[in-house]
């Protein structure tokens, strides 16, 4: 008999006399990126979910059809319409691919508004309480009729995705959404029969709910995502009032989602744990509700899982019946198939940068740590040479490692070179600092991947060409990465001052312990590298930014997490041009008002941006028939684009 570390996890349930082949699901993760705004699932987003499904999940959600039928384009989900025939065929085969992987499909059903036409065409905002916003505009109150039709059309939607294949629909009724501010007493104001009492803040979903059952019987599996607390203050939705309204719903549900927080008063950031929470930071409301000898339908948890010894631990001492993955199955969608064959060694690990969801600036679906997500159907077609390559890689951060664990995989001979005595490059740093452990397991990963798979791996080497020419490449890929940016300041020379990665060395650490540390530069270096020393080295740290705002750059849900580290931990100046540093500080202007500020400091740490070691990388090519720059050398860039360009240049070979 087949057995797996993980027995509990791989353990299939059964609901409603559909068997799930183990306890995990892939949660909703929008891939609208993949589209061009069609009314349907494309090829792109067929293979994307094949992929998933192929990775092992028992459930593979999609996301998400909009329920606010008049809205326009959806700027977060996709643009797909159950509701019209039409669409039929491509989701049909959406889910043909989930099944032909032995995986279930479901549909999330949301909506972050609603909108109703008046009699002359015109759409209005319709909300919970009705009001007037601060920006003047009315937005009118939700009565029965507007809450009965869209009931008609969360059930007509259903209807058509079991028509469409779809073995479940996951009613999104948590996270700050509509549905949720009815349940809520900090949203739900109102004094009639959807307002008050438990009882009648539930008449809403159960409206949904009810007409959902009442036009698909019980064929359909219905799922129901609910913040097992708002994390709002006083008057917030808290987990005892989560078991009680699951004590009514689980009639018409056959599936408690538990989750928390809400975007509508900020705690995005817990819905969408970011690096400075812990892997299952929410499964003690899911075992909350366990616990609770009424409720008899099975309780899924979720938020910043990834680890099986983790998960497998939830399912066994009972805290949750499934657990549900989103960022874990994109950073490596085979995750699950490599919990149950043993190869738990071989998942790469999520490191929470959000770049998967920052879909308002990215312009395409992409990960940090997975070259291949949202490409899916392109790298289908693109295949290497099938010969044997002996391969060059100059540099081991994360893209040089990339290169080297995709070429190997390949069946390429490879040699690494780096000219330090670590691999890691420039993201070595995270090994030292704990709300950094996402990246730092990254790294590990990347290096024990290549230790698993035979990659030579030459350290304490700065190759010059004739070194390299040596080893007769048929491929050399040049990793060298780049250098700190040193601003025009008067007396930026002097020994006080340092470049912020300097701040990871042991040495230079105990020379700043408990000092006055001013960092030039507020973006995501320098405020990682300031609230490290304040927080870890008990540093009193002012980060000095020209922009009007710290780590501007970031995504907002993980600059929200940082932020509020940030103001307990340390102090900044936005807006605010250095102009000189002394030996007692640094002497700033004000951008807006002309006024001086001095920052006293006894160290002075520049974050002012990397400049590509262009020429060091170029040196190297003309050497072998293929020659490559990936990462930093080329354009100092983040993680992803690292990443991403070291995988692409290795499958080429």
């Amino acid at each position: 008999m087949y057995t797996t570390k993980y027995p509990n996890l791989f353990s299939p349930i059964t609901i409603k006399g559909i068997t799930f082949r183990n306890r995990i699901w892939a949660a909703p993760a929008g891939v609208h990126l993949l589209s061009l705004g069609e009314d349907r699932p494309n090829d792109h987003v067929i293979a994307y979910y094949a992929e998933k499904a192929r990775g092992g999940s028992a459930v593979i959600t999609f996301s998400a059809t909009n329920m606010d039928l008049y809205r326009g384009e959806d700027p977060v989900h996709s643009n797909d319409n159950v509701l019209k025939p039409e669409t039929h065929p491509a989701f049909l085969r959406l889910t043909d691919a989930i099944h032909f992987y032995g995986a279930r499909a479901s549909m999330e059903l949301l909506a972050f508004g609603y909108m109703f036409p008046d009699e002359d065409g015109v759409l209005h905002n319709y909300t919970v309480n009705g009001e007037t916003g601060e920006d003047g505009a009315v937005r009118y109150r939700l009565e029965r009729e507007h809450l009965e039709k869209i009931a008609d059309n969360y059930a007509e939607a259903a209807k058509n995705a079991m028509e469409c294949g779809f073995d479940m629909v996951l009613v999104h009724g948590g996270h700050g959404l509509p549905l949720f501010q009815f349940l809520s007493r900090q949203w739900n104001h109102r004094e009639d029969e959807f307002g008050g009492s438990l009882e009648n803040r539930l008449r809403f979903p159960l409206m949904i709910l009810r007409k959902i059952r009442e036009k698909c019987g019980n064929g359909l599996i219905i799922e129901y995502r609910i913040s097992g607390d708002e994390i709002g203050g006083e008057d917030s939705f808290r987990i005892e009032e989560c078991i009680e309204a699951l004590k009514v719903l689980q009639e018409y549900i056959d599936i408690a989602h538990v989750s928390a927080g809400s975007f509508a008063n900020h705690t995005d950031h817990i819905t969408h744990p970011t690096i400075f929470l812990e892997s299952g930071h929410n499964t003690y409301l899911a075992a909350a509700v366990k616990a609770c000898p009424d409720i008899r339908i099975p309780v899924l948890t979720l938020g910043g899982y990834q680890r099986p010894e983790l998960m497998e631990q939830v399912i066994a001492e009972g805290k949750a019946d499934i657990i549900a993955m989103a960022r874990g199955t994109i950073a490596d969608r085979d995750l699950i198939n490599k919990a149950m064959d043993g190869r738990e060694d071989e998942i790469i690990p999520c490191i929470r940068c959000f770049n998967c969801l920052d879909f308002e600036r990215a312009g395409r679906l992409a990960c940090s740590v997975n070259p291949t997500i949202g490409r899916e159907l392109e790298l289908s077609r693109i295949h290497g040479s099938g010969q044997k390559r002996r391969v060059v890689v100059i540099g081991g951060g994360p893209g040089g490692m990339q290169a080297a664990i995709t070429a190997r995989q390949a069946g390429h001979e490879v040699i690494l070179y780096e000219k330090s005595d670590h691999l890691g490059g420039t993201a070595a740093f995270s090994h030292k600092v704990p709300f950094k452990k996402g990246l730092s397991d990254f790294i590990n990963y990347q290096i024990h991947m290549m230790e698993k798979l035979g990659v030579e791996v030459r350290l304490n080497c700065a190759p010059d060409v004739e070194d390299i020419e040596k080893d007769n490449p048929d491929a050399v890929i040049a990793a060298v990465g780049a250098g700190p940016v040193l601003p025009p300041i008067t007396g930026v020379g002097q020994s006080h001052v340092l470049f912020a990665k300097e701040a990871y060395d042991d040495t230079v650490r105990e020379w700043l312990h408990g000092k006055r540390i001013a960092v030039i530069g507020g973006g995501m270096v320098g405020c990682e590298t300031g609230l490290y020393l304040a927080k870890e080295n008990a540093c009193d740290v002012t980060i000095i930014e020209m922009q009007d705002e710290l780590a501007k750059e970031e995504y907002e849900i993980t600059r929200a997490a940082l932020m509020e580290e940030l103001s307990a931990h340390t102090a900044s100046f936005v807006n605010t041009a250095c102009r000189e540093i002394t030996a007692e500080g640094v002497v700033c202007e004000d951008r807006t008002t002309g006024d001086t500020i001095t920052v006293e400091a006894d160290y002075v740490l520049i974050a002012a941006g990397m400049k590509a070691d262009t020429d060091g990388a170029e040196r190297f090519r003309g050497i072998a028939r293929y020659f490559f720059t990936i990462g930093d050398c080329r354009k100092a860039g983040k993680v992803l684009q690292a990443v991403r360009q070291g995988y692409d240049a290795a499958v080429q070979l």
